[in-house]
């Protein structure tokens, strides 16, 4: 995927993109937004219904990865919503920073959601009339962080180091918070951002506010029920920074600890499917398998285009690499 900038002015900005095709797409987008106005292709029909499945997924992650680039290089915040993979591992790696007992303040309710589809836990929702153990459930929460821009521009130099898989090593294995938080100090320190302005604990001070818990029930391929709790809280008046989706099937924890883990795995494939669908690698500590956002199992399930990476089983070594950038290679 290779993308060069052709024009900007104080509002738009245009763009040509190569795909994994190798097929050059012409794209003008508004930078405040992200929405892209103008999108031509020589090589596939203008009418999403007369190119073949390939041919509108090659359309799709151009989109993705003009906006990327445009974000990137240009610092507009053109990504889709709960799509940034920047912020979405700031989340994650909030959250593996956490104690137990901050897991459990904080994430109380989903944690309790998902073991009442597994035990004889009682559900925070209560499943509503019809619902059937066919359906799918999807457990979320809308994760909030601190909007002080300094610190997290600082801390976005963390997607440039190994830190989320050490630190969720240390939640899977059970090492001490404080191992965890001398780990992050030291990794803090090295990169010259000052950690005596925040919390005792980097998860505590990043946390701005958590959603209410939200569960999802897939009646059809074409409906759904969503049903959530009361807030407890008032909430930012912002989008979220994540909003995990949590398949009820796919997780077996028995401990604060086991969900933990599991929820940043769960947010480190989001991240690895952001850059996935547009066409190139994940960092190397993304290129994991499990279930991320939902809408991708279905493209990973049903379709050849993509490797079945929501399969934490599945043998693969396929990453998208020779269609990445050299500077996004790590």
């Amino acid at each position: 995927m290779k993308a060069k900038f052709i024009g900007e002015d104080e509002i738009d900005i245009g763009m040509k993109v190569s795909d994994n095709a190798g097929f050059e797409h012409h794209i003008e987008m508004h930078k405040e937004n992200g929405e892209i106005y103008a999108h031509k292709c020589d090589e596939y029909s203008d009418k999403p219904v007369d190119r073949t499945t390939e041919e509108n997924e090659h359309s799709n992650q151009a989109r993705r990865f003009a906006k990327y680039q445009v974000y990137r290089k240009r610092g507009y915040d053109t990504l889709d919503t709960y799509r940034n993979p920047d912020r979405i591992a700031m989340v994650m790696l909030t959250i593996a920073s956490l104690t137990p007992k901050q897991v459990q303040q904080y994430f109380t309710d989903p944690r309790q959601q998902l073991q009442s589809h597994i035990e004889t836990t009682d559900p925070v929702i209560v499943e509503p009339r019809g619902a059937r153990k066919a359906d799918l459930r999807r457990v979320g929460q809308d994760i909030y962080l601190n909007d002080e821009e300094d610190f997290l521009s600082s801390i976005e130099k963390l997607t440039e180091t190994d830190l989320y898989q050490k630190l969720e090593t240390a939640a899977t294995t059970g090492t001490s918070d404080e191992a965890q938080l001398e780990e992050l100090q030291t990794s803090l320190a090295e990169m010259d951002v000052d950690f005596t302005d925040c919390a005792a604990h980097l998860g505590d001070g990043l946390i701005d506010a958590v959603g209410p818990v939200t569960v999802r029930w897939e009646v059809s391929q074409e409906s759904e029920k969503t049903f959530s709790a009361r807030p407890s809280q008032p909430l930012p008046d912002r989008e979220p920074d994540a909003r995990p989706q949590m398949i009820a099937d796919f997780y077996e924890f028995d401990t604060i600890e086991g969900f933990q883990a599991d929820l940043v795995h769960h947010l480190r494939c989001q991240v690895r499917d952001c850059y996935v669908e547009m066409g190139i690698a994940p960092p190397t500590p993304f290129r994991v398998l499990g279930p991320g956002f939902y809408e991708n199992i279905g493209w990973y399930r049903h379709h050849d285009f993509y490797p079945e990476y929501y399969n934490y089983h599945a043998d693969i070594d396929e990453w998208q690499e020779e269609h990445t950038p050299t500077d996004l290679l790590s």
